[in-house]
């Protein structure tokens, strides 16, 4: 994208980049570029705040939080490498997914119209190497989120703090799961069983966060994320409507002066 050769007004700035203005707005809110003020106070974009709207709309592009644009943009985290380093395994994971998928479909059903079936053994190992193949993908992905809303540093602290990932296995935290999710068909958040839920799993956050606020709340952008994207493991899956109980029972908790304000 060229430099432009004048200043210009929001409309033509949004219309410049494909955005909204309640987008630029909003990165603006953020900190992450800062508008100068014509006499009549009208927002300006000039060379220096379209150079760095150029860095904030690349990031975005690449799925990073507004929060973790501003570390990079901010010099408070030199990890940009890493980030893309691990995105670029990622979509090259991907595409090794769906080339060994498609690779055993057509290996499968070639066998099929050879021999006219597949026997079992033919099914347990078709079964086996998918298996195999999702557990990578879903660490790829768990990685490559992980990296758009944790710094190295987030992340070394979680690690000594013995939280290895939401692509691990953790009986603590599937049990937890489990027991929300039963919780939920029989209580409201407002419930002194709710409340109680609530308090556990704050405690449990705690212990791979430090009890640090910011870092909690990274951690819940990775699992609203990792929801969506819906690259939880089969064996521990989380829901958005489970999530949104444990914050109204957290909120509930604090209101009633069970647990302190964050």
């Amino acid at each position: 994208m060229s430099k432009p050769d004048r200043y210009l007004n929001l409309t033509d700035t949004a219309r410049r980049f494909g955005i909204s203005r309640k987008a630029l707005r909003i990165y603006e809110d953020r900190g992450l570029v800062h508008a100068e003020r014509t006499p009549a106070g009208w927002r300006v974009y000039g060379p220096d705040q379209i150079r760095r709207l150029q860095q904030v709309i690349a990031l975005k592009s690449f799925g990073l939080s507004l929060a973790r644009i501003a570390e990079l943009l901010s010099g408070r985290d030199i990890d940009l490498a890493r980030f893309l380093t691990l995105h670029e395994a990622m979509l090259t994971r991907q595409k090794e997914e769906v080339d060994q998928a498609l690779n055993l479909v057509v290996s499968a059903r070639s066998k099929l119209v050879k021999e006219g079936h597949l026997s079992a053994d033919d099914l347990i190992e078709l079964t086996r190497k998918t298996q195999m193949n999702q557990t990578d993908k879903i660490k790829a992905e768990y990685d490559a989120i992980a990296s758009r809303h944790l710094t190295a540093e987030d992340q070394a602290t979680l690690r000594k703090n013995g939280f290895a990932g939401m692509d691990q296995h953790d009986p603590a935290w599937d049990d937890l799961i489990a027991e929300g999710k039963e919780i939920m068909k029989t209580s409201v958040p407002e419930s002194a069983e709710a409340m109680d839920f609530a308090r556990r799993w704050m405690e449990q956050v705690g212990k791979a966060t430090g009890g640090d606020p910011d870092l909690n709340q990274k951690l819940r952008d990775v699992v609203l994320e990792m929801q969506q994207q819906k690259v939880f493991p089969q064996y521990s899956p989380s829901t958005p409507e489970l999530t949104q109980f444990v914050r109204d029972a957290y909120g509930a908790a604090i209101a009633a002066g069970i647990m302190p304000k964050p």
